[in-house]
């Protein structure tokens, strides 16, 4: 009988070691890195001590979330013991969000998953709010924007009115665009938008489009501040204005600009409402700008309210660098 007993342990005793030494492997790791694998990791360690050692491994966890998140860079020590509760915190911001093609968003401390997040997430939220009061557009976009090297001076130099025609005019320095999806098309079936950067002036200009025009295209404003609903004064001034929102995150300058106004397709259009600052001087902020900065742009089709708007209240329309 106990001779009976041992061999009828001894298959058990194997089949434990073998799925302990399957969970092991990186393959079998692998399989469990699945979209709702990451939600249910904590669950999966609760089933046996086997599956809990393979879920308490990092690369199991890293594994996970880099699939979960293709577009973003992560640090494996995110996912350790240490801090996978807090960037845990964090990752339904990060599925929800749109990043433009060919962009990677690099996050490699806990810090830096924060600010994305909190940028990131506002900006989910205004667009979630915008839909809820029934608005056609709205969407925001994770990119990378950056500046010709050649020109970049532009966006140093003291702020002057864009567009004034004459042959002195300072230089104008193109940005890369960032495109947007069809969710950007609202209900008419209109073509995906394109948003154009340039500096002149020490002014930072932008242009929704959607007719296919590049940067070098667009023409200059002839009113450095025109009324925003009769920028279109050729039949389409009763198009509805977008509003735009862009916030750069670099530890190397401070870009954030809220609440400009725009109509699609039309001239270039001066960001008089927030704040441009070289916070670690000149040198470091050009070379972040022709680098490229990671950047969170949400577009909506309404007019801002500025009466509590942050550079309104502050004065800081038009900032000294």
């Amino acid at each position: 009988a106990p001779a009976q007993s041992a061999a009828s342990g001894a298959p058990r005793e194997a089949s434990s070691m073998s799925f302990s030494i399957i969970m092991s492997r990186n393959p079998v790791r692998r399989s469990l890195a699945t979209f709702h694998t990451i939600e249910d990791l904590s669950r999966l360690q609760a089933v046996s001590v086997t599956t809990q050692s393979a879920c308490e491994d990092v690369d199991a966890w890293f594994e996970s979330a880099s699939m979960a998140l293709p577009k973003f860079k992560l640090c494996r020590e995110l996912l350790g013991t240490a801090s996978r509760g807090q960037f845990k915190a964090l990752l339904k911001t990060f599925i929800n969000a749109d990043v433009a093609e060919g962009c990677e968003v690099p996050l490699g401390t806990l810090d830096d998953a924060r600010k994305m997040a909190k940028v990131l997430g506002n900006a989910q939220r205004s667009v979630a709010g915008h839909h809820a009061r029934g608005g056609d557009i709205a969407h925001a976009v994770v990119g990378r924007l950056s500046f010709d090297s050649e020109t970049v001076d532009a966006a140093f130099e003291e702020s002057l009115d864009p567009g004034t025609g004459h042959q002195d005019a300072p230089d104008l320095c193109l940005g890369t665009c960032i495109n947007f999806t069809s969710a950007t098309s609202g209900s008419h079936g209109a073509a995906p938008l394109c948003l154009h950067f340039a500096w002149q002036g020490g002014c930072l200009l932008l242009s929704a489009r959607d007719d296919s025009v590049p940067s070098k295209g667009i023409e200059m404003p002839q009113d450095s501040d025109p009324d925003p609903y009769s920028l279109l004064a050729d039949g389409r001034a009763c198009q509805k204005p977008l509003t735009l929102d862009v916030m750069c995150l670099s530890h190397a300058l401070i870009l954030n600009y809220r609440g400009v106004v725009l109509h699609k397709n039309s001239a270039w259009q001066a960001s008089n409402s927030g704040i441009f600052v070289a916070t670690k001087g000149k040198q470091a902020a050009c070379k972040a700008l022709t680098s490229g900065v990671l950047c969170v742009v949400c577009v909506r089709d309404e007019m801002p309210d500025h009466s509590t708007g942050l550079s309104k209240t502050l004065h800081l329309d038009k900032p000294r660098r």
